[in-house]
């Protein structure tokens, strides 16, 4: 299965120097994972750099899966007013990706994340911490996750 990472954790996660929480994700991520991006949330890890130059090694070793922005805002639309937080790109990747696993800090995309009525079969899980790597073991070694759509 793969993993979305929200901005608000992303320059921590794949950050210099790594901190011990978000090592799991990032052996993960080395070793069979994968990362899903798309959308909004593309143009927003873009704009950070140390984040950018970790997707690009990623990319380059067919560990990132890039759905298109099309793709990502018309599921977002679709969606968006069954959200309580201003996150629907993620629900709406996580729709279309296939993704189940979430790494973010922001309570309110947890709910939604965790709402079976916008995200099930199976149901979204959230990775916080160190604590939480068993998620990465459970979802992370399924096929879930879809093929890309282009970027």
């Amino acid at each position: 299965m793969c993993l979305i990472v929200d901005t608000n954790l992303a320059g921590v996660v794949f950050g210099s120097p790594g901190q011990s929480d978000f090592r799991p994700i990032i052996d993960w991520l080395t070793r069979s994972g994968k990362l899903v991006v798309g959308g909004q949330l593309s143009g927003e890890l873009e704009r950070l750099n140390s984040v950018r130059r970790f997707i690009r090694a990623l990319d380059q070793a067919g560990r990132l899966r890039r759905f298109s922005n099309a793709q990502t805002e018309a599921e977002s639309l679709r969606i968006e007013s069954n959200c309580r937080s201003n996150d629907a790109h993620i629900i709406a990747l996580a729709r279309i990706s296939g993704a189940r696993v979430l790494c973010s800090r922001d309570n309110a995309l947890h709910r939604d994340f965790r709402n079976t009525r916008l995200i099930s079969n199976p149901k979204g899980r959230i990775y916080q911490n160190a604590e939480h790597s068993r998620l990465l073991q459970l979802y992370g070694h399924t096929n879930a996750c879809r093929r890309s759509m282009g970027g």
